[in-house]
Protein backbone atom coordinates (compact mmCIF):
# COMPACT_ATOMS: atom_id res chain seq x y z
CA UNK A 1 0.00 0.00 0.00
CA UNK A 2 1.22 3.49 -0.87
CA UNK A 3 0.19 6.25 1.47
CA UNK A 4 -1.94 8.95 -0.20
CA UNK A 5 -0.33 12.32 -0.89
CA UNK A 6 -2.94 14.14 1.19
CA UNK A 7 -3.88 13.68 4.82
CA UNK A 8 -7.54 14.16 3.90
CA UNK A 9 -7.32 11.22 1.45
CA UNK A 10 -5.72 9.00 4.09
CA UNK A 11 -8.40 10.03 6.56
CA UNK A 12 -11.15 9.24 4.05
CA UNK A 13 -9.61 5.89 3.09
CA UNK A 14 -9.42 4.79 6.72
CA UNK A 15 -12.95 5.99 7.50
CA UNK A 16 -14.36 4.07 4.52
CA UNK A 17 -12.47 0.88 5.38
CA UNK A 18 -10.18 0.95 2.32
CA UNK A 19 -7.03 1.51 4.35
CA UNK A 20 -6.02 -0.39 7.49
CA UNK A 21 -5.09 2.22 10.14
CA UNK A 22 -2.50 -0.08 11.73
CA UNK A 23 -0.71 -0.56 8.41
CA UNK A 24 -0.97 3.17 7.74
CA UNK A 25 0.75 3.92 11.05
CA UNK A 26 3.47 1.37 10.33
CA UNK A 27 4.18 2.94 6.96
CA UNK A 28 4.32 6.44 8.41
CA UNK A 29 6.81 5.23 11.03
CA UNK A 30 8.90 3.60 8.30
CA UNK A 31 8.98 6.91 6.46
CA UNK A 32 10.31 8.63 9.59
CA UNK A 33 13.24 6.22 9.83
CA UNK A 34 13.85 6.48 6.07
CA UNK A 35 14.50 10.25 6.21
CA UNK A 36 15.72 10.69 9.80
CA UNK A 37 19.45 10.77 9.07
CA UNK A 38 19.07 12.35 5.64
CA UNK A 39 17.67 15.67 6.87
CA UNK A 40 18.80 15.74 10.53
CA UNK A 41 15.53 17.24 11.72
CA UNK A 42 14.32 14.75 14.34
CA UNK A 43 15.00 14.93 18.05
CA UNK A 44 13.29 11.72 19.17
CA UNK A 45 11.11 9.04 17.58
CA UNK A 46 8.32 7.67 19.76
CA UNK A 47 7.10 4.07 19.59
CA UNK A 48 3.57 3.42 18.39
CA UNK A 49 0.94 3.08 21.09
CA UNK A 50 -2.34 1.22 21.01
CA UNK A 51 -4.52 2.32 18.11
CA UNK A 52 -6.48 5.42 19.09
CA UNK A 53 -10.02 6.05 17.89
CA UNK A 54 -11.48 9.18 16.34
CA UNK A 55 -11.50 11.08 13.04
CA UNK A 56 -7.66 11.09 12.91
CA UNK A 57 -7.27 7.37 13.64
CA UNK A 58 -4.27 5.88 11.84
CA UNK A 59 -2.59 9.26 11.31
CA UNK A 60 0.86 9.91 12.75
CA UNK A 61 2.01 13.48 13.27
CA UNK A 62 5.35 14.99 14.25
CA UNK A 63 5.74 18.36 15.96
CA UNK A 64 8.22 20.98 17.05
CA UNK A 65 9.96 19.98 20.30
CA UNK A 66 8.23 22.72 22.27
CA UNK A 67 5.12 20.86 23.48
CA UNK A 68 4.74 18.96 26.74
CA UNK A 69 4.00 15.26 26.19
CA UNK A 70 2.83 12.65 28.65
CA UNK A 71 5.91 11.71 30.68
CA UNK A 72 8.23 14.01 28.71
CA UNK A 73 9.39 17.60 28.95
CA UNK A 74 10.39 19.06 25.57
CA UNK A 75 14.00 19.93 24.83
CA UNK A 76 13.02 23.41 23.54
CA UNK A 77 15.97 23.34 21.15
CA UNK A 78 18.44 23.01 24.03
CA UNK A 79 18.60 19.24 24.56
CA UNK A 80 16.81 16.03 23.58
CA UNK A 81 13.99 16.24 26.10
CA UNK A 82 13.65 14.87 29.61
CA UNK A 83 11.66 12.11 31.24
CA UNK A 84 9.13 13.64 33.63
CA UNK A 85 6.46 11.42 35.12
CA UNK A 86 4.36 14.39 36.23
CA UNK A 87 4.26 16.08 32.80
CA UNK A 88 1.03 15.81 30.83
CA UNK A 89 0.23 16.52 27.22
CA UNK A 90 -0.04 20.14 26.16
CA UNK A 91 -3.68 20.98 25.59
CA UNK A 92 -3.25 21.10 21.81
CA UNK A 93 -1.52 17.69 21.80
CA UNK A 94 -4.28 16.23 23.93
CA UNK A 95 -6.86 17.48 21.42
CA UNK A 96 -5.03 15.62 18.65
CA UNK A 97 -4.84 12.44 20.75
CA UNK A 98 -8.54 12.70 21.55
CA UNK A 99 -9.20 12.81 17.80
CA UNK A 100 -7.17 9.62 17.29
CA UNK A 101 -3.85 11.02 16.05
CA UNK A 102 -0.55 9.62 17.31
CA UNK A 103 2.50 11.77 17.98
CA UNK A 104 5.35 9.93 16.31
CA UNK A 105 8.35 12.21 16.82
CA UNK A 106 9.61 15.52 18.14
CA UNK A 107 11.43 17.87 15.79
CA UNK A 108 14.51 20.07 15.93
CA UNK A 109 14.02 23.79 16.52
CA UNK A 110 16.12 26.89 17.17
CA UNK A 111 17.11 27.18 20.86
CA UNK A 112 14.37 28.76 22.99
CA UNK A 113 12.35 29.21 19.74
CA UNK A 114 14.46 32.33 19.18
CA UNK A 115 16.03 32.37 15.74
CA UNK A 116 15.10 33.03 12.12
CA UNK A 117 17.05 29.96 10.93
CA UNK A 118 17.76 26.41 12.06
CA UNK A 119 21.13 27.42 13.53
CA UNK A 120 21.55 25.42 16.72
CA UNK A 121 24.81 24.42 18.46
CA UNK A 122 23.04 21.52 20.17
CA UNK A 123 22.02 19.63 17.02
CA UNK A 124 23.31 18.97 13.53
CA UNK A 125 22.20 21.46 10.87
CA UNK A 126 18.76 20.73 9.42
CA UNK A 127 18.94 19.98 5.70
CA UNK A 128 16.47 21.65 3.32
CA UNK A 129 14.75 18.91 1.22
CA UNK A 130 14.53 21.29 -1.76
CA UNK A 131 18.27 22.03 -1.86
CA UNK A 132 20.82 21.13 0.80
CA UNK A 133 22.63 24.43 0.22
CA UNK A 134 19.57 26.53 1.07
CA UNK A 135 18.78 27.85 4.52
CA UNK A 136 16.04 26.33 6.62
CA UNK A 137 14.13 29.06 8.40
CA UNK A 138 13.39 29.04 12.10
CA UNK A 139 12.43 28.53 14.67
CA UNK A 140 10.05 25.71 13.61
CA UNK A 141 12.81 24.33 11.39
CA UNK A 142 12.29 20.59 11.88
CA UNK A 143 8.56 20.98 11.30
CA UNK A 144 9.13 22.52 7.87
CA UNK A 145 11.67 19.85 6.92
CA UNK A 146 9.37 17.05 8.11
CA UNK A 147 6.53 18.33 5.94
CA UNK A 148 8.70 19.16 2.90
CA UNK A 149 10.34 15.71 3.01
CA UNK A 150 6.87 14.08 2.99
CA UNK A 151 7.59 12.55 6.39
CA UNK A 152 4.48 14.01 7.99
CA UNK A 153 1.35 15.56 6.53
CA UNK A 154 1.01 18.43 9.00
CA UNK A 155 3.20 19.60 11.85
CA UNK A 156 2.52 21.93 14.74
CA UNK A 157 4.95 24.78 15.26
CA UNK A 158 4.91 28.08 17.09
CA UNK A 159 5.09 31.58 15.67
CA UNK A 160 6.23 34.60 17.71
CA UNK A 161 7.74 36.65 14.91
CA UNK A 162 7.51 34.42 11.85
CA UNK A 163 8.66 31.06 13.24
CA UNK A 164 6.05 29.14 11.23
CA UNK A 165 5.98 31.32 8.12
CA UNK A 166 9.75 31.71 7.62
CA UNK A 167 10.62 27.97 7.59
CA UNK A 168 7.56 27.30 5.44
CA UNK A 169 8.79 29.84 2.89
CA UNK A 170 12.33 28.40 2.81
CA UNK A 171 11.05 24.85 2.27
CA UNK A 172 8.27 25.57 -0.22
CA UNK A 173 5.29 24.61 1.94
CA UNK A 174 2.28 26.32 3.51
CA UNK A 175 2.45 27.85 6.99
CA UNK A 176 -0.49 29.17 9.00
CA UNK A 177 0.05 31.63 11.85
CA UNK A 178 -3.21 31.64 13.78
CA UNK A 179 -5.17 34.36 15.54
CA UNK A 180 -3.89 35.08 19.03
CA UNK A 181 -5.40 32.56 21.51
CA UNK A 182 -7.13 30.48 18.81
CA UNK A 183 -5.02 27.48 19.84
CA UNK A 184 -4.17 26.93 23.50
CA UNK A 185 -0.62 27.68 24.67
CA UNK A 186 -1.10 25.59 27.81
CA UNK A 187 1.83 23.18 28.03
CA UNK A 188 3.84 25.04 25.37
CA UNK A 189 7.26 26.48 26.24
CA UNK A 190 6.94 30.30 26.17
CA UNK A 191 9.04 32.84 24.31
CA UNK A 192 7.14 36.17 24.37
CA UNK A 193 3.68 35.76 25.90
CA UNK A 194 2.02 38.63 24.03
CA UNK A 195 3.17 37.44 20.61
CA UNK A 196 3.30 33.63 20.94
CA UNK A 197 0.89 31.57 18.83
CA UNK A 198 0.64 27.92 17.84
CA UNK A 199 0.67 27.48 14.06
CA UNK A 200 0.47 24.69 11.50
CA UNK A 201 2.70 23.69 8.60
CA UNK A 202 1.57 21.46 5.73
CA UNK A 203 1.85 20.76 2.03
CA UNK A 204 -1.87 21.25 1.34
CA UNK A 205 -4.24 23.89 2.70
CA UNK A 206 -7.05 21.33 3.13
CA UNK A 207 -4.78 19.14 5.29
CA UNK A 208 -4.01 22.10 7.55
CA UNK A 209 -7.73 22.89 7.70
CA UNK A 210 -8.46 19.32 8.83
CA UNK A 211 -6.07 19.61 11.78
CA UNK A 212 -7.12 23.16 12.58
CA UNK A 213 -10.70 21.98 13.15
CA UNK A 214 -9.41 19.63 15.84
CA UNK A 215 -7.10 22.00 17.72
CA UNK A 216 -9.01 25.31 17.66
CA UNK A 217 -10.43 26.32 21.03
CA UNK A 218 -12.63 29.12 19.62
CA UNK A 219 -15.24 29.22 16.89
CA UNK A 220 -13.82 30.10 13.50
CA UNK A 221 -15.67 32.25 10.98
CA UNK A 222 -17.05 29.93 8.30
CA UNK A 223 -16.91 30.94 4.65
CA UNK A 224 -19.10 29.82 1.79
CA UNK A 225 -17.78 27.99 -1.25
CA UNK A 226 -18.99 30.55 -3.76
CA UNK A 227 -18.27 33.83 -2.01
CA UNK A 228 -16.24 36.42 -3.89
CA UNK A 229 -13.66 37.82 -1.52
CA UNK A 230 -12.34 41.33 -1.87
CA UNK A 231 -8.57 41.11 -2.04
CA UNK A 232 -5.97 43.87 -2.11
CA UNK A 233 -2.22 43.92 -1.86
CA UNK A 234 0.70 45.80 -0.30
CA UNK A 235 3.96 45.66 -2.22
CA UNK A 236 6.59 48.02 -0.71
CA UNK A 237 9.12 48.22 -3.52
CA UNK A 238 11.87 49.65 -1.35
CA UNK A 239 11.80 46.59 0.95
CA UNK A 240 11.87 43.76 -1.60
CA UNK A 241 14.19 42.71 -4.41
CA UNK A 242 13.18 43.51 -8.01
CA UNK A 243 12.79 39.83 -8.87
CA UNK A 244 10.53 39.07 -5.89
CA UNK A 245 8.49 42.14 -6.78
CA UNK A 246 8.09 41.00 -10.39
CA UNK A 247 7.08 37.46 -9.41
CA UNK A 248 4.49 38.69 -6.92
CA UNK A 249 3.12 41.13 -9.51
CA UNK A 250 2.75 38.24 -11.96
CA UNK A 251 0.94 36.22 -9.30
CA UNK A 252 -1.43 39.10 -8.55
CA UNK A 253 -2.15 39.52 -12.25
CA UNK A 254 -2.96 35.82 -12.66
CA UNK A 255 -5.56 36.10 -9.90
CA UNK A 256 -6.87 39.48 -11.11
CA UNK A 257 -5.89 41.22 -7.88
CA UNK A 258 -5.41 44.87 -8.78
CA UNK A 259 -6.27 46.96 -5.71
CA UNK A 260 -3.13 48.30 -4.02
CA UNK A 261 -2.90 49.73 -0.51
CA UNK A 262 -0.11 51.38 1.48
CA UNK A 263 0.40 50.25 5.07
CA UNK A 264 1.81 53.57 6.18
CA UNK A 265 2.36 52.62 9.82
CA UNK A 266 4.36 49.47 8.99
CA UNK A 267 7.62 50.72 10.51
CA UNK A 268 5.82 51.92 13.64
CA UNK A 269 4.13 48.54 14.09
CA UNK A 270 7.33 46.65 13.33
CA UNK A 271 9.28 48.65 15.93
CA UNK A 272 6.52 48.19 18.50
CA UNK A 273 6.59 44.42 17.92
CA UNK A 274 10.37 44.38 18.37
CA UNK A 275 10.01 46.21 21.69
CA UNK A 276 7.46 43.72 23.02
CA UNK A 277 9.41 40.69 21.84
CA UNK A 278 12.78 41.82 23.19
CA UNK A 279 11.40 42.96 26.55
CA UNK A 280 9.34 39.84 27.19
CA UNK A 281 12.11 37.48 26.11
CA UNK A 282 14.57 39.25 28.39
CA UNK A 283 12.16 39.07 31.34
CA UNK A 284 11.64 35.35 30.68
CA UNK A 285 15.26 34.35 29.99
CA UNK A 286 17.48 36.99 31.61
CA UNK A 287 19.66 34.39 33.31
CA UNK A 288 20.25 32.46 30.09
CA UNK A 289 20.92 35.65 28.10
CA UNK A 290 23.63 36.74 30.52
CA UNK A 291 25.31 33.31 30.50
CA UNK A 292 28.52 32.76 28.52
CA UNK A 293 27.01 29.92 26.49
CA UNK A 294 23.86 31.82 25.43
CA UNK A 295 22.73 30.87 21.89
CA UNK A 296 23.32 33.52 19.22
CA UNK A 297 19.64 34.22 18.54
CA UNK A 298 18.78 34.74 22.18
CA UNK A 299 21.88 36.83 22.79
CA UNK A 300 21.05 39.25 19.94
CA UNK A 301 17.56 39.81 21.35
CA UNK A 302 19.08 40.38 24.77
CA UNK A 303 21.28 43.18 23.42
CA UNK A 304 18.20 44.91 22.01
CA UNK A 305 16.27 44.43 25.25
CA UNK A 306 18.86 46.28 27.30
CA UNK A 307 18.07 49.43 25.29
CA UNK A 308 14.33 49.20 26.00
CA UNK A 309 12.76 50.71 29.10
CA UNK A 310 9.82 49.25 30.99
CA UNK A 311 7.92 52.45 30.17
CA UNK A 312 8.42 51.90 26.43
CA UNK A 313 7.15 48.34 26.75
CA UNK A 314 4.11 49.33 28.80
CA UNK A 315 3.27 52.06 26.31
CA UNK A 316 3.16 49.54 23.46
CA UNK A 317 1.02 47.11 25.48
CA UNK A 318 -1.40 49.89 26.41
CA UNK A 319 -1.85 50.82 22.75
CA UNK A 320 -2.21 47.27 21.47
CA UNK A 321 -6.02 47.14 21.27
CA UNK A 322 -6.24 50.64 19.81
CA UNK A 323 -3.68 49.77 17.14
CA UNK A 324 -5.61 46.65 16.14
CA UNK A 325 -8.92 48.51 15.93
CA UNK A 326 -7.34 51.25 13.80
CA UNK A 327 -5.65 48.72 11.51
CA UNK A 328 -8.92 46.86 10.93
CA UNK A 329 -10.77 50.12 10.28
CA UNK A 330 -8.11 51.45 7.92
CA UNK A 331 -7.42 48.32 5.88
CA UNK A 332 -10.20 45.77 6.34
CA UNK A 333 -13.33 47.94 6.15
CA UNK A 334 -13.58 47.27 2.39
CA UNK A 335 -11.46 44.17 1.92
CA UNK A 336 -11.30 40.59 3.15
CA UNK A 337 -7.69 39.63 2.47
CA UNK A 338 -4.41 41.50 2.07
CA UNK A 339 -1.54 39.96 0.10
CA UNK A 340 1.98 41.07 1.02
CA UNK A 341 5.52 39.72 0.67
CA UNK A 342 6.70 36.86 2.83
CA UNK A 343 10.47 36.97 2.46
CA UNK A 344 11.66 40.08 0.65
CA UNK A 345 14.53 38.50 -1.29
CA UNK A 346 15.64 35.17 -2.71
CA UNK A 347 15.86 32.38 -0.11
CA UNK A 348 19.50 32.58 1.07
CA UNK A 349 22.10 29.88 1.28
CA UNK A 350 22.49 28.53 4.80
CA UNK A 351 26.02 29.96 4.98
CA UNK A 352 24.66 33.45 4.29
CA UNK A 353 22.41 33.46 7.37
CA UNK A 354 24.53 31.43 9.79
CA UNK A 355 25.56 33.91 12.48
CA UNK A 356 29.33 33.78 12.81
CA UNK A 357 29.94 32.24 9.37
CA UNK A 358 32.41 34.18 7.14
CA UNK A 359 29.69 34.52 4.48
CA UNK A 360 27.07 35.84 6.90
CA UNK A 361 24.92 38.64 5.49
CA UNK A 362 23.04 40.74 8.03
CA UNK A 363 20.83 42.09 5.24
CA UNK A 364 19.77 38.62 4.10
CA UNK A 365 19.18 37.51 7.68
CA UNK A 366 16.94 40.49 8.45
CA UNK A 367 15.04 39.98 5.17
CA UNK A 368 13.78 36.64 6.48
CA UNK A 369 11.53 38.20 9.13
CA UNK A 370 11.01 41.89 8.35
CA UNK A 371 7.36 41.34 7.34
CA UNK A 372 6.46 39.04 10.23
CA UNK A 373 6.44 40.57 13.72
CA UNK A 374 3.92 43.36 13.17
CA UNK A 375 1.27 40.73 12.41
CA UNK A 376 1.97 39.00 15.73
CA UNK A 377 1.66 42.36 17.51
CA UNK A 378 -1.79 42.85 15.99
CA UNK A 379 -2.76 39.24 16.73
CA UNK A 380 -4.02 38.66 13.19
CA UNK A 381 -4.01 35.35 11.32
CA UNK A 382 -1.60 35.01 8.41
CA UNK A 383 -0.78 32.32 5.88
CA UNK A 384 2.33 31.93 3.74
CA UNK A 385 2.52 29.72 0.64
CA UNK A 386 4.75 29.36 -2.44
CA UNK A 387 3.75 30.89 -5.78
CA UNK A 388 6.66 29.69 -7.93
CA UNK A 389 10.43 29.80 -8.40
CA UNK A 390 12.87 32.64 -8.85
CA UNK A 391 15.73 32.56 -11.35
CA UNK A 392 17.80 30.46 -8.92
CA UNK A 393 15.07 27.81 -8.75
CA UNK A 394 14.27 28.78 -5.16
CA UNK A 395 10.70 29.12 -3.85
CA UNK A 396 9.06 32.53 -3.66
CA UNK A 397 6.16 32.81 -1.23
CA UNK A 398 3.53 35.40 -0.47
CA UNK A 399 1.88 36.11 2.82
CA UNK A 400 -1.84 36.82 3.23
CA UNK A 401 -3.51 38.33 6.30
CA UNK A 402 -7.15 38.42 7.35
CA UNK A 403 -9.32 39.61 10.21
CA UNK A 404 -9.21 37.70 13.52
CA UNK A 405 -10.58 34.14 13.40
CA UNK A 406 -10.82 34.16 9.58
CA UNK A 407 -8.37 31.26 9.16
CA UNK A 408 -10.94 29.41 7.03
CA UNK A 409 -10.87 32.24 4.52
CA UNK A 410 -7.07 32.16 4.36
CA UNK A 411 -7.06 28.41 3.81
CA UNK A 412 -9.75 28.67 1.17
CA UNK A 413 -7.67 31.22 -0.72
CA UNK A 414 -4.52 29.09 -0.43
CA UNK A 415 -6.47 26.10 -1.75
CA UNK A 416 -7.65 28.20 -4.70
CA UNK A 417 -4.05 29.13 -5.47
CA UNK A 418 -3.03 25.45 -5.38
CA UNK A 419 -5.68 24.68 -7.99
CA UNK A 420 -4.88 27.62 -10.24
CA UNK A 421 -1.08 27.56 -10.09
CA UNK A 422 -0.28 23.90 -9.49
CA UNK A 423 -3.32 22.05 -10.90
CA UNK A 424 -4.48 20.94 -7.47
CA UNK A 425 -1.07 19.65 -6.41
CA UNK A 426 1.33 21.29 -4.03
CA UNK A 427 4.37 23.31 -5.03
CA UNK A 428 6.75 20.49 -4.05
CA UNK A 429 5.20 18.16 -6.63
CA UNK A 430 6.44 20.53 -9.34
CA UNK A 431 10.07 20.29 -8.21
Amino acid sequence: MHLPKRLTDLQSGIARGFIDPVIALEQQLQKIYAVKNQYQHIVEVFPSTDLLTGPLQGIALSHKDIFNLNGRLPGFGNHSGQVSSETKNAKVIEALNDAGAQISSSLVMAPYACGATSQNPNFSRCINPIDAALAVGGSSSGSAVAVASHMTYVSLGTDTSGSVRIPSATCGITGLKTTRDLISLEGVCPLAKTLDTVGLLGRYAEDIDCILDVVSQHQLINVGENTNEKICYWLPQELISPEVKTLIEQFLSQLNISQAIDITEFEELKNAADIVMAHEIYQQYQTQINADDCPMGLKSVGKLAKRISTEQYQDVITQQTTRLEKFLADYFSNTDLIVLPCVGSSIPLWTEVEIGHPNFSREKYLALFQFMGFINLLGLPSISFPIGDDSYGRPVSVQVIAKPFHEKLLLKFANTVEKQLFNGNCYLNQK
